[in-house]
């Protein structure tokens, strides 16, 4: 689930229309802690990334209800100054404000068609505003909750047990000499 959640955050993300173009969108896989300058040529930029789980509450004998977190983050370049990484400017780039709050317009209360409840905003942390080799960069990270159903599949004893088909009973006479006198079998059936 974790995995279809993810994607359809990216998806949903990739296919709004908008007016200004992002030159990727996709599953956060630790650009950030490779080379800070080469990932920037590639704002602006959205990825999506599970955050993460609360522990899952039990809600019948065999489901939970699993709590999770997934975030998103948004990044931003511009040669001006590093305000209009964060607001925008004038030569296309839409700043990280507004694509956190087209992010969260097309997310907040979204199912994504998926078995799970509805995308609700979380908190929102400044990455990085910062300048680097001649240009401001900008990066902010939203989470989003939500939560979806784990079914579990439980053994009852009967199914775990094995079915009993034959009883053998030994006799032993007084003295007993640790040797069956008589024997019998009976083969239990349906």
């Amino acid at each position: 689930m974790l995995a279809e959640i993810e994607d359809s955050i990216i998806n949903a993300v990739k296919s709004a229309s908008r007016d200004y173009r992002l030159a990727e969108v996709a599953s956060y896989g630790g650009q950030y802690d490779e080379d800070l300058s080469q990932v920037v040529r590639s704002f602006p930029s959205v990825w999506v990334v599970f955050g993460g789980s609360a522990k899952p509450q039990k809600i019948a004998r065999d489901k939970w209800k699993v709590p999770c977190t997934f975030v998103v983050l948004v990044g931003s370049r511009s040669v001006a100054n590093e305000a209009a990484t964060r607001k925008g400017d004038t030569a296309g780039s839409p700043g990280t404000y507004r694509m956190l709050e087209d992010v969260a317009d097309l997310l907040v209360g979204q199912d994504l068609g998926l078995p799970i409840a509805e995308l609700a905003p979380g908190a929102v942390k400044t990455l990085y505003s910062t300048r680097l080799n001649g240009q401001a960069i900008s990066v902010f990270s939203q989470e989003f909750h939500t939560a979806y159903i784990q079914e579990g599949k439980i053994q009852r004893a009967a199914e775990e047990s094995p079915v009993l088909e034959t009883v053998g009973i030994d006799y032993h006479l007084t003295p007993d000499d640790g040797k069956a006198d008589a024997s019998d079998q009976v083969t239990l059936t349906d």
